[in-house]
């Protein structure tokens, strides 16, 4: 449970007891006692209960359940955690108190700031006021607090040309290896993922950058907010154990990592933070001020979406008609679009509805099975749902999470040749890739769609989704979106 979430209930749980129990071979009666067995153990004595204190007041035995529970209680509704995420949590928010790390001269700080402005990238005030903090702080973990379109990679890339001019060096994770290649591409710096570096400490095989890093390195982890907590405990007590400082980039209004714990918050109520909240992507004021209305959860923020026609509103089968016609006029007009939902089984509908326009009422030829479930033949758009170094695109690129691809070939083992939507770079995915970790790429669900790149975007809400779903949403590129609505 740890390596997944953060929290947890009864129902996660069980569920997880089933999956381990179903390896083993057990007649139901018995399988069904040990999972019952397992997920006591494990809420009793594993697992700390985050509820409050109890209030003094105990329920007549009449107004309790057959477990001796209160039944003004929801039943399987208490939320769980464990020590370790727990300490874990507490050495994070500790090292953001600390302030013995490395700074940079203020001088070198300004002279990297003019050299920006000098090769024609200004830094606004709030990204010149956060170079300066990070750079001349002194703190060992910092927190960054940047909303999408902010401009934050234009901060980074200032930070770690100060950082470096003044003697330092600057390594850069990410959760995603799609978010660390970004991060390479706009700062220059070496970069990879928090996983690549948690699995070589766990296993005493450390890449050689980790091993460069002591007391002059910066490392910066951007899209903190999607790591969870473990991960980011252990990138963090490695840097600061070697001596170096830490940097948090992030939003604690995206959608977050299952295992992430609200960890930004925290160190955001303990020690402060630094914000971005001038935003550079939307070539219309009023569509960055309703951006950044929507992140803070008020709802005059989608009276500009409304009145601009971006809201479409009807029942689940006109909204989804309403969002597959819009798709199929923007891919007719050369466009690389992609559609999002909030569920599985509506992504599926909507890749099934596309697939199926794509091949127009003739036979698909050879086809593959996905891992998702659908079958896809050449001229399709997969995408990929794991990392995998081994399968390389270039000498500095491979295949990645998020990565849409358009099937080219399909060999006879079921292995693909397919071409990047964005790179038009190469590669063959083997056969057993294919049923582990693609899908249909026509569509995707919104928490999964972080990271992903399209041209124009045509979104389905159920009217269900939290605010962070739709910010997630909004992110795309702007004046080229709809969404549906189903009321």
């Amino acid at each position: 449970m740890e390596q997944s979430r953060s929290t947890w209930q009864l129902w996660h749980v069980r569920a997880e007891a089933q999956r381990q129990v179903r390896t083993i071979d057990l007649p139901v009666d018995q399988s069904n006692r040990l999972v019952d067995l397992l997920v006591f153990e494990v809420l009793q004595h594993r697992s700390v209960a985050l509820k409050a204190p109890p209030d003094g007041i105990e329920e007549p035995d009449a107004l309790r359940r057959a477990d001796g529970s209160s039944v003004y209680a929801i039943a399987g509704a208490d939320r769980y955690t464990s020590h370790r995420i727990l300490d874990a949590e507490q050495r994070i928010l500790t090292a953001a108190g600390r302030h013995d790390g490395a700074a940079v001269n203020p001088s070198a700080v300004e002279l990297a700031l003019l050299e920006m402005a000098a090769n024609g990238t200004a830094l606004d005030a709030g990204q010149a006021v956060l170079v300066r903090q990070m750079c001349t702080s002194g703190a060992r973990l910092q927190l960054a607090i940047a909303p999408a379109g902010a401009g934050k990679t234009t901060a980074m890339r200032a930070l770690t040309l100060a950082w470096t001019q003044d003697g330092g060096q600057v390594i850069g994770l990410a959760a995603s290896a799609a978010a660390a290649a970004v991060l390479a591409e706009h700062t220059g710096i070496r970069t990879d993922t928090l996983a690549k570096l948690t699995w070589g400490i766990e296993h005493g095989e450390l890449p050689d950058w980790a091993g460069q890093i002591d007391r002059r390195t910066l490392v910066i982890i951007d899209e903190a907010g999607m790591a969870d907590t473990l991960s980011l405990d252990t990138a963090v007590q490695y840097a600061i154990g070697r001596g170096a400082s830490v940097r948090l980039i992030g939003d604690d209004q995206q959608l977050a990592a299952i295992g992430a714990g609200g960890i930004l918050r925290d160190i955001k109520h303990t020690h402060g933070a630094l914000h971005l909240s001038e935003l550079h992507r939307f070539t219309d004021p009023a569509e960055a001020a309703a951006s950044l209305a929507l992140r803070d959860g008020d709802p005059r923020a989608l009276g500009f979406y409304l009145d601009h026609r971006r809201v479409h509103v009807g029942d689940l089968a006109q909204a989804t008609d309403d969002v597959f016609t819009a798709w199929v006029a923007d891919r007719a007009a050369g466009l690389d679009a992609i559609m999002l939902a909030p569920t599985r089984n509506l992504v599926a509908d909507l890749n099934r509805r596309a697939r199926d326009h794509r091949l127009g009422g003739t036979s698909p030829g050879q086809g593959v099975e996905l891992s998702d479930g659908s079958r896809a033949s050449v001229g399709d758009v997969i995408i990929t749902r794991s990392n995998d170094r081994r399968l390389r695109l270039s000498a500095t690129d491979w295949v990645k999470n998020g990565d849409r691809w358009t099937i080219t070939h399909i060999g006879s083992y079921g292995d693909l040749n397919v071409r990047h939507n964005l790179s038009q770079l190469v590669v063959r995915l083997p056969a057993d890739y294919v049923r582990a970790s693609t899908g249909l790429g026509y569509a995707t669900t919104i928490h999964a769609a972080q990271g992903v790149s399209a041209d124009t975007m045509h979104g389905l809400l159920t009217g269900q989704e939290p605010r962070q779903q739709l910010y997630t949403m909004l992110r795309f590129p702007p004046d080229r979106r709809g969404i549906s609505y189903k009321e």
